[in-house]
């Protein structure tokens, strides 16, 4: 394997760990939007981390989604869950970013982001079984 995608996954990896680090933050700071937005967006890069991986991308947010579902829940390689929290999350970033009128409450919040730290957790399980050196 070729030391560019290395560092490819690495550093996607590395910014999903740092968006979901922020994600804890904007949870003890009761920020809810801003912890379900910063929540998609972890799972968000390690889903392109794991894409990389592959050697597949994906130029838009949905069609990551539609890619990451045939090259890695489809092939039974990662759990069917992991694609729907990315799609769940996509939608409360969407809300919580963008509606002038609904917010994410705290439980959406908190699940957001119980949900990112398990994606991350499945991704870098799913890399280092394929020999990717991953930060814990």
């Amino acid at each position: 394997m070729d030391e560019e995608r290395r560092a490819l996954v690495s550093a996607r990896l590395a910014k999903a760990a740092r968006k979901l680090a922020a994600a804890h933050a904007d949870i003890e700071a009761a920020r809810w939007d801003e912890a379900a937005s910063r929540a998609y967006y972890a799972m968000f890069h390690a889903a392109r981390a794991l894409l990389a991986a592959r050697g597949v991308s994906a130029r838009t947010h949905a069609g990551l989604a539609a890619v990451f579902a045939d090259e890695l829940v489809r092939t039974k390689e990662l759990d069917a869950d992991l694609g729907r929290w990315l799609g769940q999350g996509r939608r409360a970033r969407e809300l919580g970013d963008y509606d002038d009128f609904l917010s994410i409450d705290a439980q959406e919040a908190k699940e957001a982001v119980s949900r990112a730290t398990r994606f991350l957790d499945e991704a870098r399980r799913w890399l280092t079984a394929r020999g990717f050196a991953v930060e814990p």
